[in-house]
């Protein structure tokens, strides 16, 4: 199985963090992950991961979506922390072949966790999981984990 972790731009502290745990949890799931972020956000998982425990593919989010429609993958989980990573999200969910899509939002604007709550929903078929977090990164942690136990169940 294969899963593709869209990552937006690393501005918020919890992203990262976050990107490490759900590589972790993919992995362990069976899941070989691809990354695809743009270059900050590659470097922080880099230097975060030296060892590479987390083994995971790097790909450039702007050069990947070019070919993203020849790509299948069987989940793509989105983290959406501002409205640029809700239009790469929904691009990508709109461009690849895949069979399952979760889009993680959050932010610690709770009118923008909803904005962009919706932005998703109505331009996808993706599963959204939202909460308010932005330097905590557990509440992020327990939607991810809620829904990764669901695709558990679904599988």
């Amino acid at each position: 199985m294969n899963a593709l972790l869209l990552l937006g731009c690393p501005e918020v502290p919890s992203q990262t963090p976050m990107a490490i745990y759900a590589i972790s949890q993919l992995s362990d799931m069976g899941y070989e992950v691809t990354v695809s972020s743009n270059p900050a956000a590659a470097k922080l998982l880099k230097v975060s991961d030296p060892k590479n425990c987390y083994p995971h593919k790097n790909v450039n989010i702007d050069r990947f979506l070019e070919d993203a429609g020849e790509k299948d993958f069987d989940l793509v989980l989105g983290f959406v922390h501002k409205d640029s990573a809700a239009t790469y999200f929904i691009t990508y969910c709109s461009v690849m072949n895949y069979k399952k899509a979760i889009a993680l939002v959050f932010q610690r604007d709770a009118s923008l966790v909803e904005d962009y709550t919706q932005m998703v929903s109505e331009n996808t078929d993706a599963e959204v999981v939202s909460c308010i977090a932005y330097h905590n990164p557990n509440p992020i942690k327990v939607n991810l984990n809620k829904a990764l136990k669901n695709l558990k169940q679904d599988n």
